[in-house]
């Protein structure tokens, strides 16, 4: 699976795609500082995924005192 996603204008959300060999699916992330929500048709494994991705990458930076990432892509080989 790949994902990819950037930064919204809001600095608020992240947009983007979540693909499989067999299908792509639009993605929307929200609620960066709290319980992080996924917007997304996508099957509920793919969308726990990504929830997991970005929660840890805004705790990190959360952590480390900075600002969220910019892009977030990360991919994993089919299981």
């Amino acid at each position: 699976m790949r994902l990819k996603l950037v930064l919204d204008g809001t600095k608020r959300a992240y947009e983007g795609t979540a693909t499989t060999p067999d299908e792509q699916w639009p993605v929307r992330v929200v609620d960066l500082e709290g319980d992080v929500t996924v917007e997304t048709r996508a099957p509920a494994d793919v969308a726990e995924y990504t929830r997991r991705v970005v929660r840890i990458a805004a705790k990190t930076a959360k952590a480390d005192g900075v600002s969220v990432p910019r892009t977030i892509q990360r991919w994993r080989a089919p299981q």
